[in-house]
């Protein structure tokens, strides 16, 4: 959830289509923030790009993708790498072709697993920009989900076996990287805090700062996310906090981060389904 941009490739290889197609986004922006756009002319170029490039690899929003390049059907066979390979399900993929008799639509959305096809001349300025967007959208929440389930599952798994077992399965969540701000306060403690104080950050990304920016911003009244007080606060300057009240067989969890764009409300809630189990799990796991 920590974006600063969504990263787009395109894979082409006719240097024209390329040169409109980043014109065309140059000013595209999705829950307002910038999009970052790869080139590649081959399927060979893509692949070197994912594998030299971390950002590219892992940060991946939506590709749009030529079918014939160095061969035939170069662009299917990037799709299927991406898919298989990278085991990424989350990017959105969409295939371009000037030659849309080279790939039948129906067997390629079925076997390659892609968001869409379209033709060059179908795929007009209003037409990537909608697609941008929308693709995004489902980039964000699809990634959301799988990283929420696939988390829920390890603390579960984890919980089972020492608190210092379920620490390390939370530990990405609770240290945010440089420019990112983010803090889990359990019981009125945070979190990792000796890991927060060395990274040398100025006063308010301090533990003690992000403490007391809890304490500030629990006193909120924000917006109800159960019935029994847990709530969701959204403060000055992009921090937000997810806060779980204490309750019978249940710690005090607060969830503090800070983003560069506003999360929509089904990404919130994905976020309070996190807190909410670690709430649930915290006092019924072992201390050793």
């Amino acid at each position: 959830m920590f974006f600063k941009e969504w990263v787009v490739l395109l894979v082409d290889d006719e240097p024209d289509v390329l040169s409109v197609s980043k014109l065309a986004m140059r000013s595209i922006k999705v829950y307002d923030l910038p999009l970052k756009i790869y080139t590649a002319a081959s399927k060979a170029d893509a692949i070197a790009l994912f594998q030299d490039n971390l950002e590219l690899s892992s940060s991946l929003a939506v590709a749009f993708i030529d079918v014939v390049m160095e061969t035939d059907r170069a662009g299917l066979e990037l799709c299927q790498y991406i898919r298989e390979e990278m085991e990424n399900k989350v990017s959105q993929l969409f295939i371009r072709t000037g030659q849309p008799g080279m790939a039948p639509e129906r067997e390629v959305i079925d076997r390659y697993d892609i968001s869409g096809y379209f033709t060059k001349v179908e795929t007009t300025e209003d037409k990537l920009y909608s697609l941008v967007k929308s693709s995004v959208r489902q980039f964000l929440s699809s990634g959301m989900a799988l990283a929420t389930l696939n988390l829920l599952n390890e603390m579960i798994v984890n919980s089972y076996a020492s608190r210092a077992n379920l620490l390390d399965t939370i530990h990405h969540i609770a240290v945010g990287n440089e420019g990112e701000s983010a803090w889990l306060i359990v019981d009125g403690q945070v979190l990792f805090a000796d890991e927060v104080n060395a990274k040398g950050r100025m006063a308010i990304y301090y533990a003690d700062g992000g403490l007391a920016l809890y304490k500030k911003l629990s006193q909120s009244e924000g917006f109800p996310l159960d019935f029994s007080g847990d709530k969701y606060i959204r403060g000055e300057g992009n921090f937000h906090l997810i806060q779980v009240t204490a309750k019978a067989h249940q710690a005090e969890v607060g969830y503090l981060f800070q983003t560069q764009f506003n999360p929509p409300e089904h990404i919130i809630a994905l976020v309070y389904s996190f807190v909410q189990a670690l709430a649930s799990i915290w006092n019924n796991t072992s201390t050793k």
